[in-house]
């Protein structure tokens, strides 16, 4: 068995060799996933190199190079176009994965979609989760601490009930003094910037 596959790999690569071309990228082409290549012989300019072994493909890893960067592209004889096998500088790196999940990496940041259900996009200012509607996340420590001065006027204000005895007849007076002292005291309103971190959204 072992005999006939070194027969059919001869047979199917029997008048085929392969060269490597260095050159620059002149234009990128991110629908088709194909480079345009300008040799750096000075020979012809190699047109609509792949950027991955199926040129029609959605799936796999796919590296698109900067403009003007320099990539090694692998020539097939019989193949009027190679494929980039190496390059210097990436503009973006694509990764789709047969099951919905895909990764794009940019300059500008990371986005990764997961089945269409959950979605993360990170730039250099912030990271949401799901397009962030909801806002950012809380910081614990800001909201214990807005949490803890409530929880205190409401156990000064329990202290002042169970610390008042009624007098028969004072209208009140006794009972108002007590509170006085509490009542005095407002709180400010929370706002959201007092315990919402802006940069992770969710």
């Amino acid at each position: 068995m072992s005999g006939l596959k070194h027969i059919i790999r001869q047979l199917a690569t029997e008048g085929e060799s392969a060269s490597i071309m260095v050159g620059t990228v002149s234009a990128v082409d991110t629908e088709a996933r194909t480079v345009d290549v300008e040799p750096i012989n000075e020979d012809a300019p190699v047109l609509g190199v792949n950027l991955q072994a199926n040129q029609a493909a959605k799936l796999g890893v796919v590296l698109f190079p900067r403009v003007g960067s320099y990539v090694a592209v692998a020539m097939l004889s019989g193949y009027s176009a190679g494929v980039v096998v190496l390059t210097e500088d990436v503009e973006s790196i694509e990764v789709n994965i047969n099951d919905g999940t895909k990764l794009t990496i940019t300059e500008g940041g990371i986005s990764l979609n997961v089945k269409d259900s959950i979605t993360l996009d990170i730039d250099d200012s912030s990271a949401a989760f799901n397009g962030g509607k909801l806002g950012g996340l809380i910081n614990v420590a800001d909201l214990t601490s807005h949490l803890n001065t409530i929880e205190k006027d409401i156990n000064n204000l329990k202290t002042v009930f169970s610390s008042w005895v009624p007098a028969p007849q004072d209208g009140g007076a006794a009972l108002k003094g007590a509170v006085s002292s509490w009542a005095g005291q407002q709180l400010a309103l929370s706002q959201r910037s007092d315990y919402e971190d802006d940069k992770v959204k969710h």
